[in-house]
């Protein structure tokens, strides 16, 4: 990968974080796990219905959560193995980091605050005196993720060509077609692999420090 990337744009959940979600871990902390937050996770693989929809329906579930709650789930996320390694990485070569995601803007923050990122888009959820109100503000919609990029990229002044794009989901495929480099990370199927320049199959992000090594061909 060229030594010309200057960004590096990074979708989230199952990139930068593991297993278990925060959603799945607040759907635990509420009760609501086995008799919505599953159901609605497996709807939505099965393509009942959209990721935006999904995102409503388990918000709505949380109603009435207190804020503090919301906030030991996102520090009970795991980071992915490597993902520190690699951040700090690019933080050595001067490569700002960034990230597009469709889930929760809170677990952004924590990741941008933990590792210098310089930039988030991600959705939020509604707060009224401390309680979630089950509305959830949708600022980055499933399909729109390629024009989140672009407007990080303006914001940090580079242009798209000098910048790397890394998911692992369909809603990915539009950053990889914008950016200069990109990397499927543990895609999710073919078509996503097939969309980006780079594979890495092992769960590991370390494994994406070898890449800046080498040459676009």
């Amino acid at each position: 990968m060229s030594d010309d990337v200057r960004l590096v744009v990074f979708d989230m959940e199952g990139t930068l974080t593991a297993d278990p979600t925060v959603w799945e871990l607040m759907h635990l902390k509420t009760g609501t796990w086995e008799s919505h937050g599953r159901p609605y996770w497996e709807q939505f693989k099965a393509g009942v219905f959209g990721y935006d929809e999904f995102a409503r329906k388990d918000v709505a579930m949380w109603r009435g959560a207190s804020h503090e709650l919301l906030e030991q789930a996102v520090d009970e996320v795991p980071l992915m193995t490597g993902c520190a390694e690699l951040l700090a990485f690019l933080g050595e070569r001067g490569v700002r980091a960034a990230i597009v995601s469709n889930g929760l803007e809170c677990l952004a923050r924590r990741l941008a605050r933990a590792f210098s990122m310089a930039c988030v888009e991600a959705n939020c959820v509604a707060l009224s005196d401390g309680h979630l109100t089950g509305d959830i503000d949708i600022r980055v919609p499933f399909e729109e993720k390629g024009d989140a990029f672009l407007r990080i990229a303006e914001e940090m002044d580079v242009p798209p060509s000098q910048a790397m794009a890394v998911g692992d989901g369909a809603a990915d495929v539009q950053m990889f077609r914008l950016a200069g480099r990109s990397v499927a990370f543990r895609p999710e199927n073919d078509r996503v692999a097939n969309a980006a320049g780079h594979v890495v199959t092992e769960p590991d992000l370390s494994q994406l420090i070898p890449l800046f090594g080498q040459r676009k061909t």
